[in-house]
């Protein structure tokens, strides 16, 4: 396997960083996200061979923002949680005013983690309540009920973290609107100032996607998910949160700095298993099964699977893909610049097709998905696919 900095530019500046922990108590059916349930007597060895690829990285990191997601970053004692966190906030070099942000699932928090996270230098928590219908919850595999979102929400604050971040799954199988509406006011009763509102999704290879081809639940419906979304958006924004991305919403300034880094396609470090990264327009993706993440750091150092080298159409249309998701849009001027192309020469055709049609809108050099177009927005960005071979993987098993 060849390690991957070498090929980086020297100036390549690492200011946004995700660390993945991969360990949760269980598997819930809808996940597709690298998580592992059953194998917490991998949690210390895991441990090690994170911070020493953090090590290997430390000296090109002044990190603005650390997102450390899951998994169940919580999902450990005390005493390992503030192992990896308190060395991970040391050797990635948090600006002063940097966004450190760990995922926590409702009853894997205590009073005890919490003081360690503080202690920690961590100043936000991302909690998946999901619901607050104890049978919507059993439908998605959760194991925790309301009650307990309620009671970490309450430790969090008590323990001194200042942000707080909730999740909400939108058209769960069943729901109706009043039990979403019932919702999003058990979470405005918890004053986060960030909430994440997301469509249920059925993804390749979960047990979610297998029961509804079994018939075993409804197919999702478009319009049914629309007017659960607009409901969360109307309630959301009527209380103080702006919608500032599809599926995001916030208090003014409460925004996640470190998912605005990703919509805005800025460069980020991936450290963990199965995390990816992208520097210098090149990215690469480290070996996804934790255990032979933790043998690969431990023989060579670094883990990539495999890295390619991203050309500047698909950097373009990747930063239209993730900055069309912005309710602001992006700044076509400051695209051009960046990879030498005008979206509105290069893709003029889509462009006034999609004006016209009132999906998209232009005020000066900003281009921006209009409230209807935001909900059809992955139909709009499909027709700025560039006209050229995407990039090319290649592999670094040995």
């Amino acid at each position: 396997m060849n390690s991957v900095r070498s090929d980086l530019p020297a100036n390549a500046a690492l200011r946004h960083v995700y660390v993945h922990f991969p360990f949760c108590a269980h598997k819930c059916p809808y996940c597709d996200f690298n998580s592992h349930a059953r194998r917490d007597g991998e949690i210390d060895g895991y441990i090690d061979a994170l911070l020493a690829e953090a090590r290997a990285w430390s000296g090109r990191v002044a990190a603005e923002t650390i997102f450390i997601g899951g998994g169940t970053p919580t999902h450990c004692t005390a005493a390992q949680l503030e192992r990896y966190v308190a060395a991970l906030c040391s050797l990635l070099a948090p600006t002063p005013a940097a966004e450190v942000t760990v995922e926590a699932n409702p009853g894997s928090v205590d009073a005890a983690k919490v003081a360690a996270l503080v202690r920690s230098g961590v100043n936000r928590v991302s909690m998946g309540a999901q619901s607050f219908h104890d049978h919507h919850l059993k439908t998605l595999g959760r194991i925790h009920a309301a009650h307990d979102t309620e009671r970490s929400a309450a430790v969090v604050r008590d323990g001194g973290i200042p942000r707080l971040s909730l999740d909400l799954i939108l058209a769960t199988p069943s729901q109706t609107l009043a039990e979403q509406a019932h919702d999003v006011q058990r979470v405005l009763a918890l004053e986060p100032e960030h909430v994440s509102a997301y469509v249920l999704t059925y993804e390749e290879g979960t047990v979610f996607t297998k029961r509804m081809r079994e018939g075993k639940l409804p197919p999702p419906r478009p319009e049914r998910e629309l007017e659960h979304l607009h409901l969360v958006r109307d309630a959301l924004e009527a209380a103080g949160r702006a919608r500032y991305e599809i599926s995001n919403f916030a208090l003014a300034g409460a925004e996640s700095r470190h998912n605005l880094a990703y919509w805005r396609n800025a460069d980020w470090l991936g450290l963990g298993a199965g995390a990816h990264s992208h520097v210098g327009g090149r990215r690469w993706k480290n070996v996804e099964d934790p255990a032979g993440y933790a043998r690969a750091i431990g023989l060579q150092g670094d883990a990539p699977v495999w890295s390619e080298a991203v050309s500047p159409p698909w950097q373009l249309f990747e930063s239209l893909m993730m900055g069309l998701r912005l309710v602001s849009g992006v700044d076509l001027d400051a695209l051009a610049d960046r990879y030498g192309m005008d979206v509105r020469i290069e893709h003029a055709a889509a462009l006034a097709r999609h004006q016209a049609a009132g999906f998209l809108r232009l005020e000066g050099s900003r281009m921006m998905l209009t409230e209807t177009g935001l909900d059809v927005a992955n139909a709009v960005i499909c027709d700025f696919v560039p006209d050229v071979p995407p990039p090319v993987t290649k592999s670094l098993k040995p």
